[in-house]
């Protein structure tokens, strides 16, 4: 076989090109969102998710790192486990540690060059890992920016903590390259460390990928793998998962207590998918431009509006994938191409890159792409690839989207043309830029026939359709300036027009009106309204109970006003249009809330029924006859009686009085009454941190003290400073014993897991610290020499390239078997 010796090139040559990669990523999403981000006054407001989740987490996480906060939250939700809760989000992610350093007023300004920052070094790495398999930089450099900027990577601007995972994925496959084609240890198990911290939801899938990735790429010649590289290779990705178990064990605790992991498929569902539009909208992502989250197109459906469904090269399209995958019979990318795209289409394998979970997603979809990346650099620097046939699926799957998108709708007996995609004017702008796309394509193809250099010529008209397709996303997402100028008003900016505030001994919660989720985190204000996914279970676990769906968001309606007793709200804040807002006195909907002042565009209402934090029930109810209770008068029954278990029954039976069947139902009157019951038997004092709650209560008789605090495994109790036992109550809250007279109730909170996670990191430090000591004291050393994958011969440019040394008096091509390669070499195959 043979072998191609290559030297290493000038260092700053190399800094040159990867320098060159990052800012080509950086630049390209900077040019898109700069305008916005002018228009917007300094802040880039997207929409959806981005607006009503990246925004405040960073805010609320900022503060919280700051102030050291790492253990109970009480700003998310009904208080949750701050690093459970937030390393999926941001907690593990090297671009949110970044905005530490500044301070909260300007994480929101800095989420938009972070946000570039993660484009660039998408591009950048992914450029690193391509560069080991194509010839021309200029190529290699293309195939980055297909990357970075991939369908799949447009789609989830709209997740931004997504893109934190995508930035650094290539470094985990170039590290196993290095670790089995180069010998260079150690690398590989810091990439399993960083990209486990980073979030441990993509972790799960990548450890899949990197499974097949390893066995596919056993069979190629330019892999040198053996029983011993195997075992190198499982070691550094233990002694990997061990450093990252600090973030992951707490995380991970964390999230297999949440009903949503329990879903699994069944029957039918694991071989086809019940949405007949899936198929159709995975095709559509990878020839296309991807829709934008929750705004199905072409094919509009109920279902997979953010699964993350996107795979489209910008300018080639699949062109070079499909000339690839004709002509390259038996290469590693194509065999693990073809088993990704089963994977893709059958709802088991699919579901196996998320631990066989039930619920849809396509989140996996960016490691595939990255070798589709490398698949079309390829083709593009190999003169052997013949685009045609390419080219040819390529216009027929746009001539079938097209045709399908003129398909009549009948709607009220009436026969609609032109109007089979949900939004029109978009689908055949996005048709014509990727036509626009695929006719460059043609036109630089020519140009290598021709023999002319075109390369460099490609990367910078790929790189103008970077832009171009970024727009057509961003732009078709993005609130309009006055829109977004309105969000930033009421959210961001008003922290000194909201003129209420918590302290460590005045805690209290308020609630607000739709539309406006997360609002009270920008402003510092605990809230029984959170978009937030991953909350304690014992919350979902309370809505549950109570017939309100809580998948991703606690968002209560007024009809349940009852909850705003039993959750301590004193305040309610009404959403009204700025330079709407009349003089009349404004009314709610809640019961016992009267209007109080009118403040940054919200109506701001006081509860009068307002009920502290910790009280006492005069009556219990047993959890046999909670089931049977209807739904429509539970959230009322809650103010009456306190939901116990027969364990519970039998040990604090005494306390309270079992309630009576004809006490079940509850006006509003009478649960105004309950309301001002509740708060006579309050707490004289209640104080919070990160850390627990200490409360104050003097009762008359022993009873159970009640805290609306979602129950967790994290909780320990103390009664006047003896060990309680905390007792979870109402499905899902808790409550501990307190004696006669004056009573000092003490809640101290411990992360699960984070003590052992700790420990394990500890232990993997150490592990990584002999493990390369005794590579060291062994001699063992990197091969120097640069690795080269290429199997064809020259670049489509002819271009010999500064490493690659032609046969003279300093060194010559070389010819040799596996066996004898020890020089550092990498052999072609």
């Amino acid at each position: 076989m043979k072998s191609v010796t290559l030297r290493r090139p000038a260092l700053r040559e190399e800094l040159r090109r990867y320098l060159l990669a990052f800012l080509l990523g950086f630049g390209s999403l900077l040019v898109v969102i700069l305008p916005i981000i002018i228009a917007d006054g300094g802040y880039y407001i997207y929409y959806g998710d981005y607006n009503s989740q990246q925004i405040p987490f960073y805010n609320l996480a900022n503060d919280a790192v700051r102030s050291g906060s790492f253990g109970w939250n009480w700003y998310t939700d009904l208080g949750v486990n701050f690093i459970g809760s937030y390393a999926f989000y941001l907690l593990g992610s090297p671009f949110f540690w970044l905005t530490t350093i500044l301070p909260r007023s300007w994480v929101t300004f800095a989420m938009p060059v972070l946000l570039c920052m993660k484009h660039g070094i998408a591009s950048l790495t992914a450029y690193a890992y391509i560069r080991r398999f194509v010839r021309s930089p200029h190529a290699a450099m293309i195939g980055g920016l297909l990357y970075a900027f991939s369908g799949f990577q447009l789609f989830n601007i709209f997740f931004n903590h997504f893109q934190d995972v995508t930035a650094f994925f290539p470094l985990l496959l170039i590290a196993m390259e290095e670790l089995v084609n180069q010998n260079r240890r150690g690398v590989f198990a810091l990439s399993v460390a960083l990209l486990a911290a980073i979030n441990y939801f993509f972790f799960t899938g990548q450890v899949v990928f990197l499974v097949l990735y390893f066995i596919v790429r056993c069979f190629s010649k330019d892999f040198h793998a053996s029983l011993k590289k195997f075992f190198l290779v499982l070691l550094e990705a233990v002694i990997g998962v061990m450093i990252a178990c600090v973030i992951l064990l707490p995380s991970a605790l964390a999230i297999l207590a949440n009903n949503r992991v329990s879903e699994h498929l069944f029957g039918m569902d694991m071989v086809a998918y019940s949405d007949r539009t899936r198929i159709w909208r995975i095709l559509l992502s990878l020839f296309l431009i991807p829709d934008v989250p929750a705004r199905p197109n072409l094919f509009s459906s109920d279902f997979g509006k953010w699964a993350s469904i996107g795979g489209y090269l910008p300018m080639f399209s699949m062109a070079g994938v499909l000339a690839f995958l004709k002509q390259r019979d038996g290469h590693w990318a194509k065999r693990i191409t073809v088993i990704c795209a089963v994977c893709a289409c059958v709802p088991i394998l699919n579901s196996a890159f998320y631990a066989l979970n039930g619920s849809y997603y396509a989140r996996w979809f960016y490691m595939p792409i990255l070798i589709l990346a490398l698949m079309t650099a390829y083709s593009l620097d190999n003169r052997q690839i013949d685009w045609k046939y390419g080219f040819r699926i390529c216009f027929i799957f746009f001539a079938a989207f097209a045709a399908i998108s003129l398909l009549p709708t009948k709607e009220d007996d009436e026969i609609h043309w032109f109007s089979f995609a949900e939004y029109p004017f978009h689908f055949y702008l996005v048709l014509l830029i990727c036509t626009a796309g695929l006719a460059t394509s043609i036109y630089l193809l020519r140009c290598r026939k021709k023999h002319k250099p075109f390369l460099k010529q490609a990367m910078a008209l790929t790189t103008g359709f970077c832009v171009a397709c970024t727009m057509a996303v961003v732009y078709f997402g993005a609130f309009e300036p006055s829109r977004a100028r309105t969000y930033v008003d009421q959210a961001i900016d008003p922290e000194q027009e909201i003129s209420l505030s918590v302290s460590e001994d005045n805690f209290f919660r308020i609630d607000i009106s739709e539309n406006c989720d997360n609002y009270p985190m920008l402003w510092k204000l605990p809230s029984m309204r959170t978009f937030h996914s991953v909350v304690p279970a014992s919350i979902m676990d309370f809505y549950k109970e109570l017939g309100i769906t809580r998948d991703v968001a606690s968002r209560a309606d007024t009809s349940y006003y009852a909850l705003r007793g039993l959750l301590s709200v004193e305040y309610y804040y009404q959403q009204q249009e700025i330079g709407k807002i009349t003089a009349d006195t404004p009314t709610c909907d809640l019961p016992g809330f009267v209007y109080d002042t009118t403040e940054n565009g919200f109506y701001r209402f006081k509860n009068t029924a307002y009920v502290p934090m910790g009280f006492t029930f005069d009556y219990y109810l047993s959890k046999g006859m909670w089931d049977g209770t209807s739904t429509s008068y539970r959230t009322n029954l809650l103010m009456r009686a306190l939901i116990l278990s027969n364990k519970q029954i039998e040990k604090y039976g005494s306390y309270m009085q079992p309630i009576s069947n004809n006490n079940v139902q509850m006006t509003e009157e009478e649960y105004l009454q309950e309301c001002s019951n509740r708060a006579a038997s309050a707490c004289d004092s209640f104080r919070y941190d990160s850390s627990g709650f200490t409360a104050t209560i003097s009762l008359e008789s022993p009873n159970l003290v009640f805290f609306s605090v979602p129950y967790d495994e994290g909780w320990t109790a103390t009664v006047n400073g003896k060990p309680a036992d905390v007792e979870e109550v109402d499905n899902g809250f808790m409550a501990v014993a307190a004696e006669a007279g004056d009573n000092t109730i003490a809640f101290h909170y411990t992360t699960p897991g984070l003590h052992a996670g700790a420990a394990l990191t500890a232990g993997g430090v150490i592990l990584f610290a002999a493990y390369m000591l005794i590579c060291w004291k062994m001699g063992i050393r990197r091969k120097t020499e640069r690795i080269c994958c290429a199997d064809y011969p020259v670049s489509a440019e002819e271009e010999i390239l500064p490493e690659l040394t032609a046969p003279d008096d300093n060194t010559e091509a070389q010819t040799t078997t596996p066996a004898e390669d020890n020089t550092g070499t990498e052999e072609t195959s």
